[in-house]
């Protein structure tokens, strides 16, 4: 790959970072690199990014979750799990909903629909699609589609409509006093989690929760912080965010060019459904309202934790709420989609294209 599409694409996420964290925009630092990402791969000039950095920015995501880890928290998810349940019900009904609007339709056919708008991992779902006789392609785009707009929405949500004391502008250095026992243990956990997802690859997030979990023990076992400076923690959230913006090229635009309407569609009616009930949770139980709103939100486990992380919000909560809905659908969406699939495709579901 050419080093020039490297360096616009790393120089231009790194001026609208900055431009971004200067006027205070909410999680600038994901949303910076994100759009510059579509922007140069719909000019096709977009790098390959290595396959092997993206659990590796995982990982170092789900050290940043177990930073939030207390005592605190588990009482509270103690006395939440069924809003949590319900939460994730909710959200996988909704999807199912809007993918069977789309099939009835007939903008998308029967094998694709399904995984198309399931609240799930983005690229879980287009590993199950592809399995279960799905466009890859289409999928792919519609799953991005998805992240992508639900993380604009996000970021709006958090940074604007509910005036969150998000703590937004640049940091004030890069390289802060080194912590090296808190960052030789924080990166031990991350490195042991990473281990057990690949020995483990059938867990759901494994690349994220794993290490997640591992951070956790270890900052309980051996009382240690969990030490992230910025020079570790942006270059991650570029990397995911590149991962969602390099999705979108001119051909994959082109392929489902009249799809686009009818997807925007349902993933506002999931965007509102799900709202709905984070706000129906906030009054329900002691949890404000940015929380609430972020862990109902139906967009990537990746992209909502590096938001809820930059807003204020309770990390653990919402990661919480946001990993059993990826647990359900990939445990039982492959069923589920399929049940849908046979019993609503007579008459329906005319070939992408």
């Amino acid at each position: 790959m050419k080093i020039s599409n490297w360096l616009l694409l790393a120089g231009s996420s790194a001026v609208l970072t900055c431009v971004l964290g200067t006027i205070g925009c909410p999680a600038y630092a994901f949303l910076g690199p994100m759009i510059s990402a579509v922007i140069i791969g719909l000019l096709g000039r977009g790098p390959n990014v290595p396959d092997w950095s993206f659990p590796l920015a995982k990982s170092v995501i789900g050290a940043l979750v177990a930073k939030g880890f207390t005592s605190g928290f588990w009482a509270i998810l103690a006395g939440s799990w069924p809003y949590l349940a319900a939460g994730t019900v909710w959200a996988v009904f909704l999807g199912a909903l809007m993918s069977l609007a789309l099939l009835k339709l007939q903008i998308i056919r029967k094998e694709t629909a399904f995984w198309c708008l399931s609240p799930g991992g983005a690229a879980v779902m287009v590993m199950l699609a592809d399995q279960h006789g799905g466009d890859v392609q289409v999928v792919a785009f519609a799953q991005y589609f998805r992240v992508l707009l639900i993380s604009a929405a996000a970021i709006l949500v958090s940074g604007l409509l509910m005036k969150a004391d998000t703590g937004q502008g640049l940091p004030t250095t890069f390289f802060p006093p080194m912590l090296w026992r808190d960052l030789f243990m924080t990166l031990a956990g991350v490195l042991a989690g990473l281990g057990l997802a690949a020995l483990f690859p059938f867990i759901p997030g494994g690349q994220l929760l794993l290490p997640m979990f591992m951070v956790g023990l270890s900052k309980y076992f051996f009382n240690h912080g969990v030490f992230l400076p910025p020079w570790l923690l942006y270059p991650c959230y570029a990397l995911m965010a590149w991962r969602i913006g390099l999705s979108f090229t001119r051909d994959g635009l082109r392929v489902i060019a009249r799809m686009i309407p009818g997807l925007f569609a349902g993933v506002m009616v999931m965007f509102l459904g799900c709202a709905f009930f984070g706000w129906f949770m906030s009054k329900s139980i002691d949890i404000e309202p940015l929380t609430a709103y972020l862990a109902s939100c139906p967009g990537g486990l990746d992209a909502v934790t590096i938001i809820a992380a930059s807003s204020g919000a309770n990390l653990p909560f919402i990661t919480a709420m946001q990993a059993m809905r990826l647990i359900l659908v990939i445990s039982f969406g492959p069923w589920f989609y399929s049940l849908l699939a046979r019993r609503f495709s007579k008459g329906t579901g005319q070939k992408e294209g």
